[in-house]
């Protein structure tokens, strides 16, 4: 084990004490940036929330070389009991970060390099407001990583085209009107209005289409324990995902009309919105070649995959701005899975990671 994944897998249990919530990340973000200065000499620009470091080149580069950035998330999940855990690996993405930026200071690559270090994954709002970069920065290409459970340990996840779905969160409100139980043709019941919208969905989503889309109901509220009173509101709650974005937008557009059109000829209002709304994660070809070039450079192993995975990633808003790929790291195939009390990021895979981003940085 080198000095830089020593030093990752210390800074990284450090962060794993210190879990919060997306957008929130106070001391998450002042300890980042305390060991960066305190190891290296490279400018950290603060923006608030969310900050980077750049490390600019003395000279012209050569024509092949393009300033790059690389990008780690550092927010916790927030749990059902409403405590803040590490239990999607952010701790060990920003920790191998900050250990690339002492590599970067003590090894000066040819071109500019910009490391941001982000909030807010996990609600979708974190990659939209750290994208003000490149109104500040000249920056030509972007790449991040994802430690991914159930793959081979240290292998790299490359996948062409869309990498993670785009996904949305919709509350749609129903209201209409109370009645006495006993005379419910009296008031506006929305239950069934909930469940037409329901059925003309699933019915939608088994059509054929290029790629993959999905709904799921995630919850639906409705009345009270009062038996004696007919339900005049409810709140119907569902996730909207697909591999394609102009499918995801369309599926969109599909059910907002139909909750109109059932909302009308039922007599109830209605309301929409949207919650953690994410784009999908598209990787540009020329630059997941270069991944694939700089991973077997180091001697990682490459996996193409066939399927994009199911679950978003905000990283899909820088590469609706400049060029790049965001790629996965295999956990080990036996390793807990994201998002449950058994996980715990896999500092095994630290060494797999730098390699990965050093290489990135030197390859053209």
């Amino acid at each position: 084990m080198n000095r830089y994944e020593l030093l990752a897998g210390e800074l990284r249990k450090r962060l794993h004490e210190i879990p919060e919530s997306s957008m929130n990340e106070i001391k998450t973000r002042e300890l980042l940036i305390s060991f960066i200065t305190e190891n290296t000499g490279l400018e950290i620009c603060d923006e608030g929330k969310w900050f980077y470091a750049a490390c600019r080149s003395d000279g012209a580069p050569d024509g092949n070389s393009k300033s790059i950035a690389f990008r780690a998330d550092f927010d916790a999940v927030t749990c059902e009991d409403g405590a803040c855990r590490h239990l999607c690996g952010h701790d060990g993405h920003a920790a191998v970060l900050a250990a690339f930026a002492v590599w970067v200071w003590e090894n000066k690559p040819p071109q500019d390099i910009f490391l941001i270090f982000q909030p807010g994954e996990e609600s979708g709002k974190g990659a939209a407001l750290c994208c003000g970069i490149f109104g500040k920065e000249s920056i030509d290409e972007i790449y991040g990583f994802h430690n991914i459970p159930g793959k081979p340990i240290g292998s790299i996840l490359l996948k062409p085209g869309t990498f993670a779905c785009a996904s949305v969160g919709l509350a749609i409100t129903l209201t209409g009107a109370p009645a006495h139980a006993a005379y419910p043709e009296f008031g506006i019941n929305p239950a069934r209005a909930a469940a037409d919208i329901i059925i003309c969905i699933s019915e939608e989503i088994r059509k054929p289409r290029r790629g993959m889309v999905l709904s799921t109901v995630i919850g639906i509220e409705m009345g009270s324990d009062h038996y004696g009173v007919s339900a005049s509101e409810g709140i119907l709650r569902l996730t909207v995902r697909a591999e394609y974005q102009d499918e995801y937008e369309e599926l969109l557009g599909f059910i907002e009309q139909r909750v109109s059109d059932i909302s009308v000829k039922t007599g109830l209002e209605y309301r929409i919105e949207r919650f953690d709304a994410f784009p999908s994660t598209e990787n540009h070809d020329r630059c997941l070649r270069k991944v694939e070039k700089a991973a077997s450079a180091v001697g990682l192993p490459v996996i193409n995959l066939q399927q994009p995975f199911r679950w978003s990633e905000d990283f899909g808003w820088y590469l609706k701005k400049v060029p790049g790929a965001f790629f996965g790291i295999g956990a080990g195939e036996k390793w807990p899975e994201l998002h449950t009390a058994d996980y715990e990021f896999n500092d095994e895979i630290i060494g797999s990671a730098l390699a990965a981003l050093m290489s990135i940085s030197t390859s053209s």
